[in-house]
């Protein structure tokens, strides 16, 4: 489940839609046989050698550069006996050879830059899946006591990694999760990702306290919003001219909530910092857990009071959802957002039976997509439930 899931479809995708399609490699000399046969088939007055430079160009996003060659050859040699036999060799057909020629050349130079662009496109984005799977891990089923499932979703179906984050960790303190949402999208959020889950993953082991854990986080997006990503020379710009310090447009801040679940993960403490309120679906009904709302991590400096924990007890059965405020904000055609609880409410009112952490998730993942076919933001949602008693 998790991202791991979301670039094991895009590789799956790939695989079942190659493109371009196969059926597209017998257009080219299809093309050029029925050339030649209007060719011979119509008055002498109707010359349909022109169409044999489409055939070289339809060859250059299927064959490689050597193909490209090789089908535009037999264009020109096709086309130069068919003339002679029709003995119409003249202006036209000296004309029809030189664009023929002209083409083939041209499209096998441009074949070229093709398979060279995409040898780089999947180094890079095998590349991009590394990092993926390096910052959002794959999620188990489970961890000691507590069931889990989730679904990561980047709103660029072409992305594997957005501005959304989680980890979980199981440590001396007990099993600790973190999911957040970063201020921004492109390559800065992705920055921002590994910053936050790399300070979560060590604080998390070292710190015995949820708030000490955020306060490691802090540290580092402020160190990160002090020191920016250098930026390449502008050549208009002296060398000696530094660069311009962060102002408002560049604040580095992450809204999340950080979970800390007993050693039967029946005690779930939460420290909110500006993110969305969880979710608890008990006995059917889901509604929203009151939590102590906070200021979002990275702006700790804002803060007057330290902020405060909550703890909620789960019982057999419980399931608690952390999520994102893509899966809330995303809109049908009308406008209207996914109102999460209520879709939930309906789902479990419907459910003969007890609903498990994965089905929730993957109801919360198919439901979206069929409330909003285009996302505007990344999207992440994560179930948790403590296994029954005698199931550890």
């Amino acid at each position: 489940m998790g991202a791991g899931r979301a670039a094991a479809e895009h590789r799956q995708w790939d695989e079942q839609h190659p493109w371009p399609p196969r059926w597209l490699r017998w257009v080219p000399p299809a093309l050029v046989v029925v050339t030649m046969l209007l060719d011979q088939v119509t008055p002498q007055r109707y010359f349909f050698g022109a169409l044999l430079s489409a055939s070289v160009v339809l060859a250059l996003f299927t064959y490689p550069p050597t193909g490209v060659l090789a089908v535009g050859a037999a264009g020109c040699v096709l086309l130069a006996v068919t003339q002679s036999i029709e003995d119409y060799v003249g202006p036209m057909t000296v004309v029809a050879l030189t664009v023929l020629a002209t083409v083939t050349v041209l499209s096998a130079a441009l074949c070229v830059v093709r398979r060279r662009t995409e040898r780089r496109f999947h180094r890079v984005q095998a590349v991009a899946e590394a990092v993926q799977l390096a910052l959002l891990r794959p999620l188990p089923a489970r961890i000691g006591p507590l069931r889990l499932a989730g679904f990561y979703r980047a709103a660029d179906d072409e992305a594997l990694i957005g501005g959304d984050l989680y980890s979980v960790r199981p440590t001396p303190f007990g099993i600790r999760v973190i999911v957040g949402d970063v201020k921004g999208k492109g390559i800065g959020a992705t920055r921002t990702v590994a910053t936050v889950i790399s300070s979560f993953q060590e604080a998390a082991l070292l710190h015995p306290s949820l708030g000490e854990v955020a306060e490691r986080i802090d540290l580092a997006l402020q160190l990160d919003r002090e020191s920016p990503p250098s930026e390449p020379m502008d050549d208009d710009r002296p060398a000696h001219t530094p660069a311009q310090a962060p102002g408002p447009a560049d604040e580095v801040f992450v809204t999340a909530v950080l979970l800390e679940f007993s050693a039967d993960a029946r005690v779930v403490r939460v420290l909110d910092r500006g993110h969305q309120p969880l979710v608890t679906v008990r006995h059917g009904t889901a509604s929203v857990a009151k939590g102590d709302h906070s200021l979002p991590l990275g702006m700790s400096d804002l803060l007057t009071a330290p902020p405060g924990t909550v703890t909620h007890t789960l019982d057999a059965g419980d399931i608690l959802i952390a999520y994102s405020d893509g899966v809330t904000e995303a809109r049908d055609s009308a406008g209207t957002f996914y109102p999460l609880r209520e879709r939930l409410q309906d789902h479990c009112s419907s459910s003969t039976g007890p609903v498990s952490p994965n089905a929730l998730v993957t109801f919360i993942e198919e439901d979206v997509a069929r409330w909003a076919p285009t996302l505007g933001d990344d999207l992440v949602a994560i179930a948790f439930q403590p296994a029954p008693s005698g199931d550890e």
